[in-house]
């Protein structure tokens, strides 16, 4: 122990004496939050950099950022810069470290010139300004210390999450040769089930694409082809971020038959320096866009896979260090459509990556030997580094503007759910033909592996076979669930809102081809019709999707009016009808125009219309109270859930039923109590594809394909699942043979889509026919 122990001081005393004022103390976190105007919108990915090193980093959605630095710098100073805002310095001297900062940054002063210029041709200048990139950008070898984080969604659910922080040495700007990445730490992890088995990763060769500058003569826009094959306008001199810059637009030439770019770029006016590149596949070629060289297009025709590119775009942004300009910042953004018909999926990714340079190091002669040297194609996703987890707490990354952790904790949960799955069925190969029996044995295991905690309830035909509960509601006081204890049921309340819709339409009311606009006046997007927000062909983003409206909704109460024309009026991500895209704006909109029909509020309207009918008495939408308190505690990744206001998810959401009247909800529906027969089968006639889980949506409902195995001509599977923070609820029913099953959770997400799939794989063994039959 004592050897180890003057081995360290050794060490130690030589690093210190190498580098004695680099690392002569200890590092210092800056962090805070940069806004703009009344301090109240936060400024995303604007550049926050020590003005003569290039240490920096960039905003998040939210506006937050962390930069790491050594003391050494407290004499420089802090430069934040976001284009369209003034340009700010903060002397570090004067900052506390220990406290965060809430910077406001101030429109741009700089008159614009608005005139077109005549006197100058686009292509000559971007030729002028490449043959300046030895004069502009650092030419001598130097090394780049860097981090990026690539996230992949499918239907707004993240599906993979990846962080690395490695160092790439560049040889100089005017050095042909490609740079060089070490990587010095990754983690990364994926729902293997949703992904397929695709790896949206990151290889050095994507890395060491976004730098334009240093590759900008094999560009696809950029290269003496590229200049060929796009349109150049310059649109006349701006201020980029202090800077006066040319902004010069493109787009690919008419009657081209491949797949090209459009975008802007902006060069500044004074040293022809490439200051920033905006850009993505263009509309006008993205028909002929192909994805995959020869080989990669021969296997994935062997393996009946289609993968299509429906965007693929990034922005660039490089930095002054000293007197020279260098890489500082890209954030990439690519949506793909993968598809098998002989593996039956077909799914569209959503994928981002954020990637900064946190560092530049300009002594370098040669590379560092402190990370692990990678080829250019090796995927930094597949390495094996050390898990280190104070490792990124002493390094400059960007503020994650989600909770990245409970993120990662999600995807390992599911991962660790679909090898639950195997073992559970073979479980029930083992277990007594009584249906009861076994799907309650398998309740009881996935409950013990930590993935099941609430409230079951099946029935079959007439019979419930089923109906009890697995931990705790209020882990604290040690209160265990039952058949009435009260969950709530998050998006399972849009079934509900859409029977009340459906009624007001049966009693003429309103029609489901009426616009938005008929009730709604002055509303942005009043051309989208009823049926469309019914259905979420509406085009409207989902409000819950956005992290700055998150935000709010979580630390503020609004109405459904409030709700609407702060959060639900954005445009529309696609003409009205032509797709589907899950937005819980919609059904808020539903609920508003509930509202404005009936001059009641939607929570009246739901209590009047359907619980109190079909004898839900401990049901209620909102905010309200029950005389007696029988709800379950949310808790979220062992930890009880934020609280927030239940109401401003009404319509989307907002409901809090139990297992037993959600069982008199399924008897109203099966009795056609709420609506006739001709109006009831409307709710559930497909409308739209739901591609990300192989279902049809119809008014409020989801309509299975082929996700469950006894889905096929004789089995018709319509369900609803819900998600409401800790609470997580799946609500399936079978009509042919009168199955239900309720599942009721509240410790976050669970693998509800496999127990369903199990247990409606044993109400249709022939283990379960008596039992449906009311033997």
């Amino acid at each position: 122990m004592l050897l180890k122990y003057y081995s360290f001081i050794l060490v130690f005393v030589l690093f210190c004496l190498l580098a004695p004022s680099l690392y002569a103390q200890s590092p210092v976190e800056i962090r805070g939050r940069i806004t703009s105007g009344n301090g109240q919108t936060p400024v995303s990915g604007a550049g926050i950099t020590i003005n003569r090193t290039g240490t920096g980093t960039i905003s998040n959605g939210l506006g937050d950022f962390q930069l790491v630095i050594s003391r050494i710098s407290v004499n420089d100073t802090l430069r934040i810069s976001s284009l369209g805002y003034a340009v700010k310095y903060l002397p570090l001297a004067g900052l506390d470290a220990g406290t965060p900062l809430n910077i406001t940054l101030e429109p741009a002063s700089m008159a614009l010139k608005e005139v077109v210029i005549t006197a100058r041709d686009p292509v000559k200048l971007i030729q002028a300004a490449i043959r300046k990139i030895p004069d502009n950008y650092i030419t001598k070898p130097h090394q780049l210390r860097g981090f990026y984080r690539n996230t992949s969604t499918r239907d707004q659910d993240y599906m993979q999450l990846s962080e690395a922080v490695f160092d790439i040495y560049n040889r100089g700007y005017a050095d042909k040769k490609e740079n060089e990445l070490y990587l010095i730490q990754m983690r990364h992890i994926r729902d293997e089930k949703a992904s397929h088995g695709f790896d949206l990763g990151m290889k050095p060769s994507n890395l060491f694409d976004y730098d334009i500058v240093k590759g900008i003569a094999d560009n696809p826009v950029f290269s003496e082809e590229g200049l060929r094959n796009h349109r150049f306008t310059i649109r006349g001199v701006v201020d980029y971020k202090g800077i006066p810059a040319y902004e010069i637009r493109f787009d690919q030439r008419e009657g081209l038959k491949k797949s090209l770019y459009r975008g802007r770029l902006y060069i500044s006016t004074d040293d022809l320096v490439f200051l920033d590149f905006d850009y993505a596949l263009s509309p006008a070629g993205i028909t002929y866009n192909s994805y995959g060289d020869g080989a990669t297009k021969a296997m994935m025709s062997v393996l009946s896979i289609h993968i299509q590119t429906l965007r693929d775009g990034a922005k660039v942004e490089y930095q002054k260090v000293g007197d020279r300009w260098v890489l500082s910042h890209v954030v990439s953004l690519t949506s793909m459509n993968f598809r098998s018909k002989k593996k039956q999926y077909d799914f569209t990714t959503n994928s981002r990556v954020d990637y900064i340079i946190t560092s530049v190091d300009t002594t370098r002669a040669e590379p560092s030997s402190e990370g692990k040297h990678l080829g250019r194609n090796k995927l930094i996703e597949f390495q094996n580094t050390p898990q280190e987890a104070e490792f990124w707490r002493r390094n400059t990354i960007i503020v994650p503007d989600f909770d990245a952790e409970a993120v990662a904790a999600m995807l390992k949960t599911r991962n660790e759910s679909n090898n639950l799955k195997k073992r559970a069925a073979e479980q029930l190969r083992q277990l007594p033909p009584d249906v009861s029996v076994r799907i309650d044995s398998m309740l009881s295991f996935y409950h013990r592996n930590g993935q099941f905690n609430g409230t079951a309830l099946i029935k079959t035909g007439n019979n419930v076979i089923l109906s009890k509960s697995y931990g705790y509601a209020d882990k604290d006081r040690h209160i265990t669930a039952d058949s009435n204890t009260r969950y709530r049921i998050g998006s399972l309340s849009k079934p509900f809102t859409a029977m009340v819709i459906l009624q007001l339409a049966q009693e003429g009311k309103l029609s489901l081809k009426d616009s938005i606009g008929k009730f709604l006046s002055g509303y942005i997007n009043g051309q989208v019709t009823i049926e469309q927000l019914l259905s979420h062909q509406s085009g409207i983003p989902n409000y819950t999707a956005n992290n700055e409206y998150l935000s709010q909704i979580m630390h503020r109460s609004f109405s459904l009016k409030e709700l609407v024309t702060r959060f639900c009026s954005d445009s529309t991500e696609f003409p009205p009808g032509t797709q589907f895209r899950y937005s819980n704006s919609g059904y808020l909109l539903l609920a508003l125009i509930a509202e404005t029909v009936t001059g009641k509020t939607f929570p009246a309207l739901l209590k009047e219309r359907i619980f109190m009918p079909v004898g839900m008495k401990d049901t209620y939408a909102g905010t309200d109270t029950p005389a007696v308190n029988t709800k379950a505690i949310g808790y979220l990744y062992e930890g009880p859930e934020p609280a927030y206001n239940t109401g401003n998810t009404l319509g989307a959401g907002g409901i809090t039923s139990t297992a037993a009247d959600l069982l008199k909800w399924d008897n109203a529906l099966a009795g056609n109590v709420l609506l006739p027969e001709a109006q009831m089968t409307e709710l559930t006639k497909p409308r739209a594809e739901y591609t990300d889980w192989d279902a049809s949506y119809g008014y409020g409902w989801m309509i299975d394909r082929r996700l469950f195995k006894v889905t096929g001509a004789a089995h018709r599977i319509v369900y609803h699942p819900g998600t409401d923070l800790g609470f997580y609820t799946m609500f399936a029913r079978q009509p042919d043979n009168g199955s239900l099953i309720i599942l009721l959770n509240n410790t976050g997400d669970f693998p509800r889509f496999d127990m369903t799939d199990l247990m409606l794989t044993e109400l249709n063994s022939g283990k379960a026919e008596g039992l449906s039959k009311g033997q």
